[in-house]
């Protein structure tokens, strides 16, 4: 299936697949824990907004995966090259 990026910010990128949204980031905070996870397209709207959007976004994934007993800050994708920019 193919993919598209539309839209990066620093070391963030968004992606569309199959028309559903995924976000990539780096979790980690002293070592790489790059993640890829579903983002709906109110979070994307909100991603676009800037900084606030992008930490407001993040901050609510990572309490949804907690909440699905998801570890946030585990790798769960391995980039092939640099992500975002």
């Amino acid at each position: 299936m193919s993919e598209e990026q539309v839209f990066a910010f620093n070391a963030l990128e968004v992606v569309l697949r199959g028309g559903r949204y995924f976000v990539r980031y780096d979790a980690g905070a002293h070592c790489d824990a790059w993640r890829e996870d579903e983002i709906s397209e109110q979070e994307f709207v909100r991603l676009k907004m800037g900084r606030a959007g992008v930490q407001d976004v993040l901050l609510c994934l990572q309490k949804r995966l907690i909440g699905l007993g998801v570890d946030p800050y585990v790798s769960n994708w391995k980039p092939l090259g640099r992500v975002g920019e």
